[in-house]
């Protein structure tokens, strides 16, 4: 079964919502991942002690949301 326009166009359309801020929606991302898996924080070299307000978290967010 393939996607029907009608959810192709929810999904474009969700994306050029994200495009508004993708600043704040990839650090959110990021965040709500490291609290709910706190395993993951050693995947990230630069998370020392906490991940919100990281200057090189909000980086890697954005780099890995342009893309």
């Amino acid at each position: 079964m393939g996607i029907t326009e009608k959810k192709e166009a929810m999904v474009k359309h969700s994306w050029e919502v994200l495009k508004q801020n993708i600043p704040e929606l990839s650090l959110r991302f990021f965040t709500l991942i490291l609290e709910i898996a706190l395993a993951a924080r050693n995947m990230f070299s630069f998370l020392k002690d906490t991940p919100h307000n990281n200057p090189k978290l909000t980086a890697h967010a954005l780099k890995v949301f342009k893309m």
